[in-house]
Formats: structure tokens, C-alpha cells, sequence
């Protein structure tokens, strides 16, 4: 069985690590009540881990009136290592802010996933976050596929960043082409393509060159799910296999809800050869999408 996590933003799932952890065992337990027993892959959306990095933040964080003014309080907050960061590496205030706090988001991130993934004896694709590569300047748009034993076997980079990852927003790293791979499990060989990536014809030549056959698109559209969008959006998972016959199946979780002023729309969707298999009903609430997987 396959699941496709429409998940909601909510700040109390942020508020700490315990409150992050309690929301994703919970998605996990309702999947896996679902589902039944056998295998079970459970695909979340892009930048669910990147607001680990509010968790245990101090109050005077979280009582700012926008997702700006709180990101700067947070800055203020943690100063000292954020400043020490910024002369090391010579990068921006907001990179400085990733690597000071990089241990601790990829600690609370992972450790939810991990704990999900042993409780429910689940693969997890655990959509993606802000992480450092190793003890580098690097920060990469990152999603990790964790092993029912809880072993982290993969982490795909992000290739293609949009505005809201690129300098003067997050000020990630794009990955060269080159990192992108493909991942066996009982579902077929998962390849992933981290939201914007999917719409590029070069990366998913190069996954379907590996031997992808279920195509994994996490996603977080900050922006309206209006008319354009929706048959913009047509230009990735949907041209992939309901068009051009690529791969076998195609999942696309979507990140819905907001924190502060920063919003996320989008309509979650299994696809296969003949289109969409399921698709969410609401662009703005919270939703699992069920498939058996024949072939598995």
C-alpha cells in the first residue's frame, strides 16, 4: 500500500519537538489503521522539516505577527552562533541560521520519521528540509527515505529551487544533476523529484536511465491554487506518466495550511498510465490518499 500525505500546516505541530513528533506518529498511525498489514510506503510533502527549525523556539518567537518578524526574532535569538557562522563560511544571515541550528533540525526532523518508521514497520519518504551537508557550508532542499527498521538509506537533493528557496528567501544550494538517483524497495525502484524538479524532462530522463518506475514528487506550493497553476502543474507528475508513459505511478504529496502569513495550496495526487488514480478533494485541508500497489 501506498499513502500520499496532504498534510496541514499547523503552528502547535512546531511549537516543540515533542509537538512534531506527536503529529507525525499520528498521520502514521491513522495510515497504518488504514491500510492493514503488509508492506507500506508513506510519501510526505516538501519542507515539512524545514519548520523543525521553530521548534522549542522561545515565546517571543512565536508571538511575531509574520513568518519575516519571526524568522529575524529567531536570528536574534540564537545571534552569537548565527554571527560566529556567518564570519566562518561567509555566508548570509539566513544560511548562518541554518548551519547554527542544523544539528538540532535534523535531530527533531529525522527522529519523528525514524520513530514512525519502527513503530509502523513503514518506508518513509519524510518530504523534505533545510539540511547541511556534512560539517559544509552547504545547505540543500534534502528528502530522506527511511527503511522500516528506521535506517535512513537515501537523501535526494533539490536540483531546481524556486524563489522562495533561492538568495533573499531560504539561500539554499542547488544540487548538480548528477546527485539524483534511484532507490530499490518493495515498491519498485523509487525515484524522487523533489516538487519542481518533476517538471524538468532532464531529471527524470536521468531517474527513468536508473530504473525508476514510482515516481515520488513531494511538493509545497506557497502560492494560489488557481486555474493556471492547476493545469501548470500538469507539466510534471501528470506529463511524466499519464502522458509520456515514463514511470509506472506517479505520487505527489502536497503541503497545505500556512504558518503566519506564509501559505501553501496545492491538490495532492496518485497518478498512473491512465491519470489520476486518487486526487484531494480540498486544495487547503488535510487528506490521505490509499493506493494498493499490484505489482508489490
Amino acid at each position: 500500500m501506498i499513502a500520499c500525505v496532504q498534510l496541514k500546516l499547523d503552528p502547535e505541530h512546531y511549537r516543540t519537538e515533542h509537538s512534531f513528533e506527536a503529529k507525525v506518529m499520528d498521520i502514521c498511525a491513522r495510515i497504518r489503521q488504514q491500510s492493514g498489514e503488509g508492506q507500506l510506503l508513506v510519501v510526505f510533502p516538501e519542507h515539512v522539516g524545514t519548520f523543525c527549525l521553530l521548534c522549542n523556539a522561545p515565546e517571543r518567537v512565536w508571538s511575531q505577527p509574520s513568518f519575516s518578524k519571526a524568522s529575524q526574532a529567531l536570528l536574534m535569538h540564537h545571534a552569537i552562533k548565527v554571527a560566529h557562522h556567518m564570519l566562518v563560511h561567509r555566508v548570509s544571515p539566513v544560511r548562518a541560521l541554518f548551519l547554527a541550528r542544523s544539528q538540532e533540525l535534523e535531530r527533531i526532523y529525522l527522529a519523528a520519521f525514524i520513530k514512525a518508521a519502527r513503530t509502523y514497520g513503514a518506508w518513509i519518504v519524510a518530504g523534505s528540509a533545510t539540511l547541511r551537508w556534512g560539517l559544509t557550508n552547504r545547505v540543500f532542499n534534502t528528502s530522506p527515505i527511511i527503511s522500516p527498521t528506521g535506517q535512513v538509506l537515501y537523501r535526494q537533493h533539490k536540483v531546481n529551487l524556486v524563489e522562495m528557496e533561492r538568495k533573499g528567501g531560504l539561500d539554499l544550494e542547488p544540487a548538480p544533476l548528477n546527485y539524483v538517483s534511484a532507490v530499490q524497495s518493495p515498491f519498485g525502484n523509487l525515484g524522487v523529484a523533489i516538487c519542481l524538479d518533476a517538471f524538468y524532462p532532464e531529471l527524470r530522463e536521468r531517474l527513468s536511465r536508473l530504473g525508476a518506475d514510482v515516481f515520488l514528487q513531494p511538493s509545497a506550493n506557497n502560492g494560489p491554487w488557481n486555474d493556471w497553476q492547476q493545469e501548470d502543474w500538469l507539466r510534471s507528475s501528470f506529463q511524466a506518466v499519464a502522458d509520456r508513459k515514463e514511470f509506472r505511478l506517479a505520487v505527489n504529496p502536497m503541503l497545505v495550511g500556512g504558518l503566519w502569513d506564509l501559505k501553501f495550496e496545492g491538490q495532492s495526487s496518485i497518478i498512473d498510465h491512465n491519470g489520476y488514480v486518487h486526487r484531494a478533494q480540498s486544495h487547503s485541508e488535510e487528506e490521505i490518499l490509499l493506493q494498493k500497489v499490484p505489482w508489490s
